[in-house]
Order: C-alpha cells, then sequence, then structure tokens
C-alpha cells in the first residue's frame, strides 16, 4: 500500500485529525477527573437533583442559569463518555490515542 503523501491530506491529517483526537483524549481525561472530584466531594450532597436555582453569578452577568438537575445532568453525561470510551477494553479511547499527539 503506498503512503499518503498528498500535501492537502497530511495538512488535514495533522490540524485536523490530531487536533480532534486531542480534544477527544482532553474531553475524556476531563470527565473522569470531574467525575471523581464530584464522587470525592459528596457532589449529590452538594449539588442535590432538584430545580433549585445556583447562585453562581449569571444573572448579573449574561450566562443562562443552571439548575441542580441540570448540574447533575452534565455529571451523567461525562460518566457516560468514561464508560463509552472504556467499553470494550478500551476500544474507542484505544483508537483516539493512536492518533493522539497529547496524552492528556
Amino acid at each position: 500500500m503506498a503512503d499518503i503523501t498528498d500535501s492537502e491530506a497530511v495538512r488535514f491529517a495533522n490540524e485536523r485529525v490530531r487536533v480532534a483526537a486531542n480534544k477527544l483524549n482532553a474531553a475524556f481525561q476531563f470527565a473522569k477527573e470531574v467525575g471523581a472530584e464530584w464522587t470525592a466531594n459528596g457532589g449529590a450532597a452538594m449539588i442535590p437533583n432538584t430545580s433549585d436555582g445556583i447562585v453562581d453569578g449569571s444573572a448579573t452577568d449574561g450566562r443562562h442559569p443552571i439548575t441542580g438537575i441540570m448540574a447533575t445532568n452534565i455529571i451523567v453525561r461525562l460518566g457516560e463518555l468514561v464508560t463509552d470510551y472504556e467499553a470494550d477494553g478500551s476500544a474507542k479511547l484505544n483508537t483516539i490515542l493512536q492518533v493522539a499527539t497529547n496524552e492528556n
């Protein structure tokens, strides 16, 4: 099989494919960190899964307000991402790490 030497393909691989792999790996690593921190700090007790708003200054700085339910849902999505990437012997994670240039 011939090597791929087309300059546009090489640039795309370096500037898009490898960058995508790095970002996916970073998201995975961050998801693991946040999940571990949530668990270690009693996240469910700290931020209950309720419709109560989190008073974080968003009312005055233009960000959308968030609730305990919204925060909990993000934690759940992080856990799902980790579970998905680690399934089947980390098959999906391994495909990312084969291309990524930054390990974390």
